[in-house]
């Protein structure tokens, strides 16, 4: 049987489970082995079969304000450095109306960021969204399946998806979030050029999450929520009838596949 390369794409907006993805595979190098499978690595390395990266289709800042426009460059660059086909590419994919809030969070902790509530707008008409990045996938990586898991994930669920017949016992390290508050005060103090030691950081980051917080920083009203809603339910129906895709981890699957 052709060998081919297995893909998890720990997008931005697949939050904690990238790296609870990343410590399990990590771990369990001896496990996959024993089941048929060949090493797993960080990026597109040619003597790796499994495969988990962070900036496939783009990063944060590409996700919140280009939707991921250059994914199938990125992916068609990601292909030309491996060895093989691809097989399986997994992907976690969340509703718009939490996904654009999560991203702005993401950056706001990292660069002084334009207030959220003046891009609601333009996010909520943006024409480019999930149905378009898995379109890229398929036409950059040409991969047998793409599984597309819709948020909330969990790690096992995820590795049913990329390693069917794995047995890997799943590790979930607590990663730190940022509060609102914390994020607020951080962005005032990017504004005004500020940098505080990372020792500063931390106490102030346990501060604030002892603080009680108002209302959210990032977020859209009744009306733009279900609009989003309404349109991550269309593209999940688009993807859903796409060639060689599948919505959701069929626990099941045969190992043979691989």
């Amino acid at each position: 049987m052709t060998r081919r390369h297995h893909l998890f794409i720990a997008s931005p907006a697949s939050g904690a489970l990238g790296a609870h993805v990343a410590r399990t595979l990590a771990s369990g190098q001896k496990d996959l082995a024993k089941a048929g499978y060949g090493a797993a690595v960080l990026g597109p390395h040619r003597s790796g079969q499994i495969h988990l990266d962070a900036a496939l289709i783009g990063q944060a800042e590409c996700g919140l304000f280009h939707f991921f426009g250059d994914a199938r460059a990125r992916a068609t660059r990601f292909a030309q450095r491996l060895s093989a086909p691809v097989g399986r590419v997994v992907i976690q994919t969340l509703p718009y109306d939490q996904y654009y809030p999560m991203m702005w969070r993401q950056l706001a902790v990292t660069r002084a960021l334009n207030p959220f509530a003046g891009a609601t707008t333009r996010l909520v008409e943006r024409p480019r969204g999930w149905a378009q990045v898995i379109e890229d996938l398929h036409a950059a990586l040409q991969p047998q399946e793409i599984v597309v898991l819709p948020a909330p994930v969990l790690v096992d669920e995820a590795l049913a998806a990329l390693v069917p017949g794995a047995r890997l016992d799943a590790r979930t390290p607590a990663l730190a979030d940022h509060s609102d508050s914390e994020i607020a005060m951080m962005q005032r103090l990017l504004r005004a050029n500020v940098t505080l030691a990372p020792q500063q950081m931390h106490r102030l980051s346990k501060f604030h999450a002892r603080q009680p917080q108002g209302a959210p920083l990032a977020g859209f009203d009744v009306l733009e929520t279900m609009k989003l809603r309404q349109r991550y339910s269309c593209d999940m129906d688009q993807i859903a009838a796409m060639a060689r895709t599948r919505i959701g981890a069929d626990l099941e699957f045969a190992i043979a596949a691989q």
